[in-house]
């Protein structure tokens, strides 16, 4: 009887989940996965798929305010801030030197290629690494890319290297970048 109860009450709140999905966008369709109660928080949540564009968000409700929450337009906007980065570097002459990139900016995406941070992170090993990142950089520039911060992590003899860097610097030396290669561990 108690589990009939619960299984009742989750669907219940799936209801309550896609309800507020169709009135918040009504333009969009939605399929809410299966509910799951999280007593150390005090929420019901749920995986949602955008049935539009595929992007998947949670969302939840709280047990004590029954207010609400949802993720789907900082999920969409990260997806496509990344999407755009990642797509820059695809089939250029360092992309077997990126281990990982990612990106992300202002809400909504700004398709104009203004990001708030990129975090690119370098394959281990490599032999001379300030020319691989000067073609990075050189790749953003020419792809019109305009960052507030441009960190440029890699790994070289058990020892992790990162550098903070900007737009700006798009127009350094290899000598200049190394200047700002700061060791982490």
């Amino acid at each position: 009887m108690l589990v009939l109860a619960v299984f009742i009450l989750l669907i219940g709140v799936r209801g309550e989940f896609t309800n507020y999905l169709e009135a918040k966008y009504s333009d969009l369709s939605f399929g809410v996965g299966f509910v799951k109660i999280d007593p150390i928080y005090g929420k019901f949540h749920a995986n949602v798929t955008c049935l539009n564009d595929e992007i998947v968000f949670p969302i939840s409700k709280s047990f004590k305010t029954k207010d609400i929450h949802e993720d789907y337009p900082q999920y969409k906007s990260q997806i496509q801030y990344n999407s755009k980065i990642k797509g820059i570097f695809v089939g250029s002459d360092i992309e077997s030197y990126i281990k990982s990139i990612t990106g992300g900016g202002k809400m909504p995406f700004e398709n104009g290629g203004v990001y708030t941070q990129i975090n690119i992170y370098l394959i281990d090993n490599t032999e001379h690494y300030m020319p691989i990142v000067k073609k990075v950089l050189n790749v953003l520039k020419d792809n019109n890319i305009s960052a507030e911060k441009i960190i440029i992590t890699y790994e070289k003899d058990r020892h992790v290297y990162e550098m903070l860097l900007t737009s700006d610097d798009y127009s350094m030396n290899e000598m200049e970048i190394e200047a700002k290669v700061e060791t982490r561990k």
